[in-house]
């Protein structure tokens, strides 16, 4: 177990970005983020110094102007700073566009993510807050995230609450839940890559999240990017315990098939 307590900052470039992580983070009753819209000046992003006592997350706009203005930011600090770059961008990116996206990428440590509509916006932003925040039955860290985050190109998020007192049906809202979200992407054209899942509220039994933990295992394959931790307060006992899912996903894979394979039915 971890007692968390970890900050979180995210830093924006543009107006509609700005407002969603600003709208957020008033909402947002955990702590332990800190929103920072970087003006049009280069110079007032951040010292690197202490740089070791948070975590960094960009998110700008498609717009030319606050890609560029990021460019110059990371074009300063370049590698030396851990972090991940997300770029909100609702249409179809421009040559341009593109094209200095690729020369950020030439300068960080990790490739840029696109989401590409607020929903996705949403769900990484809240995702990341949650990681090393409260006490945590798991030791989730950023590795496990940066895989979350690059196993798709798409995100989502669902959750639940249900009172302290019928906490044993938890993972059947478990199970609820990770239905629902898998119809959502199916409808979407979209699999599933990667699943994280946070605990939230009261504080339940090691029995309890053991059979929670099977459920979610158990409605995918073994080989999925996986992780489960929690986000714990002993100011938040409100006599509710919860849960919230978030999504990575990526385009079906086509399936192949071998015409010269023999049909199983003319082997019998």
């Amino acid at each position: 177990m971890n007692d968390g307590r970890c900050l979180k900052k995210i830093f924006t470039v543009g107006n509609s970005c700005s407002s969603v992580v600003e709208c957020f983070s008033i909402d947002w009753k955990f702590g332990w983020i800190e929103h920072i819209r970087l003006s049009d000046t280069p110079n007032d992003f951040f010292t690197l110094e202490n740089q070791s006592d948070f975590f960094s997350i960009f998110v700008i706009d498609a717009e030319i102007r606050s890609l560029n203005l990021f460019k110059s930011v990371i074009e300063k600090f370049g590698k030396n700073v851990a972090s991940e770059v997300v770029v909100l961008c609702e249409m179809s990116l421009t040559y341009e566009q593109q094209e200095i996206i690729n020369e950020v990428n030439e300068n960080t440590t990790s490739s840029v993510i696109i989401a590409a509509n607020r929903e996705s916006l949403d769900s990484i932003i809240e995702c990341y807050a949650h990681l090393l925040c409260g006490e945590s039955y798991c030791c989730v860290d950023f590795d496990d995230m940066h895989e979350w985050l690059h196993a798709g190109t798409t995100f989502m998020s669902a959750g639940s609450y249900i009172d302290a007192i019928v906490k044993n049906e938890l993972p059947y809202m478990l199970y609820l839940q990770l239905t629902e979200l898998k119809e959502r992407s199916e409808k979407s054209d979209l699999e599933v890559a990667a699943i994280n899942v946070v605990f939230l509220g009261e504080y339940i039994s090691q029995d309890l999240f053991s059979a929670s933990l099977a459920m979610i295992s158990g409605s995918f394959s073994r080989d999925l990017n996986l992780s489960v931790h929690s986000n714990i307060h002993d100011s938040h006992q409100n006599g509710k315990v919860g849960f919230r899912i978030f999504a990575s996903l990526k385009k079906k894979t086509p399936l192949s098939f071998d015409h010269n394979e023999i049909p199983p039915f003319l082997l019998a």
